[in-house]
């Protein structure tokens, strides 16, 4: 009888650090993902920074692309392709972490939100065609390609 007694309070007792465990990782998960979101966060500001800073560097490239104006040589095209690979390079990464779950909906959201916009622009297609545009992930490219076609609900 002592036995039986003393092994159902050792069971008692396994339930409760059971729960008591589970509870903790609970807690450690939700830290976790908090202190991700929070490093994806800042890891999209500071691609957003260094992209602006290619930008203003090539300013004048990039407001031809803009505003659609004829790209003067071979050299200015290619600089030009590769301006725009870069902004495309870092609206798929807000994609794919918004796709994950990383990224809130808002900043992918004013992205997208341009996106309409962007893959009317005459370099889109140059860019499309190229190494660069190929290179990207095949869900990215749809996205675009939907865009391109008018397909796509801009607020999704």
């Amino acid at each position: 009888m002592a036995l039986e007694y003393y092994a159902n309070i050792a069971e008692i007792v396994g339930v409760i650090l059971v729960v008591v465990t589970l509870v903790f990782l609970t807690m450690q998960i939700r830290q976790n993902t908090r202190a991700l979101r929070s490093t994806t966060i800042q890891s999209v500001m500071q691609s957003e920074i260094a992209m602006m800073s290619l930008l203003v560097e090539n300013a004048a490239t990039w407001e031809k692309i803009q505003s659609g104006t004829p790209l003067a040589s071979g050299e200015e095209t290619r600089r030009a392709i590769v301006l725009f690979n870069v902004y495309m390079i870092e609206t798929e990464s807000r994609y794919h972490q918004f796709k994950t779950g990383y990224l809130d909906a808002q900043p992918w959201d004013g992205r997208l939100g341009t996106l309409p916009g962007v893959v009317r622009l005459p370099i889109f297609k140059l860019w499309r065609s190229s190494p660069g545009g190929e290179s990207h992930a095949a869900d990215f490219l749809a996205l675009l390609d939907e865009l391109v076609k008018g397909n796509r609900n801009e607020q999704q």
